[in-house]
């Protein structure tokens, strides 16, 4: 698997069971990306599914070569990642996290606000934190604020809100 094709679907916790499963804490949405995903990677190394199930908004992974919990401690920790094509086709106007993370932040004026440093989940909808000249800005993914999102130029527009900009 090329490690540019590779994105990160969650984070193993700790082994499961007396076979050698690993609980994993996903990221996604849906345990899609896990049922699609024939192999997963532990930080560096690769390892073919055997099995995968679901217990309590956790995936558990069966793995080739890991048959202990011994074993599967040792991938404590690491980021689960897979290959985009095991990914869920988005829709219009929908993208994943690791798609806007790091894209630059501009006002409809052409003030640059800085880089997209993390997105916070909320229960309407989802908020970018954007990192720059102005500090930490709070963009609320919604279209009257997010006006254009340029996945190939990594840029994106937004009209914020009175007061969204400190001082600004």
């Amino acid at each position: 698997m090329s490690q540019d094709r590779l994105v990160v679907i969650g984070q193993a916790l700790k082994p499961f069971g007396i076979r050698g499963e690993v609980k994993i804490r996903p990221f996604t949405e849906s345990f899609e990306p896990f049922v699609r995903s024939a192999e997963l990677v532990f930080d560096d190394t690769s390892y073919r599914v055997l099995d995968i199930r679901f217990h309590k908004g956790t995936a558990l992974a069966a793995l080739e070569g890991i048959d202990t919990p011994e074993k599967a401690r040792e991938l404590c920790g690491s980021l689960v990642r897979t290959d985009k094509a095991n990914l869920p086709p988005v829709e219009e106007d929908e993208y994943y996290w690791n798609e806007i993370l790091g894209m630059e932040v501009a006002t409809v004026d052409g003030k640059a606000l800085g880089r997209v440093t993390h997105i916070i989940r909320t229960g309407a909808n989802d908020v970018l934190q954007v990192e720059g000249a102005y500090g930490e800005v709070l963009l609320p993914m919604i279209d009257e604020v997010i006006v254009e999102v340029d996945l190939q130029e990594r840029k994106i527009v937004a009209d914020p809100l009175d007061g969204l900009i400190p001082d600004g």
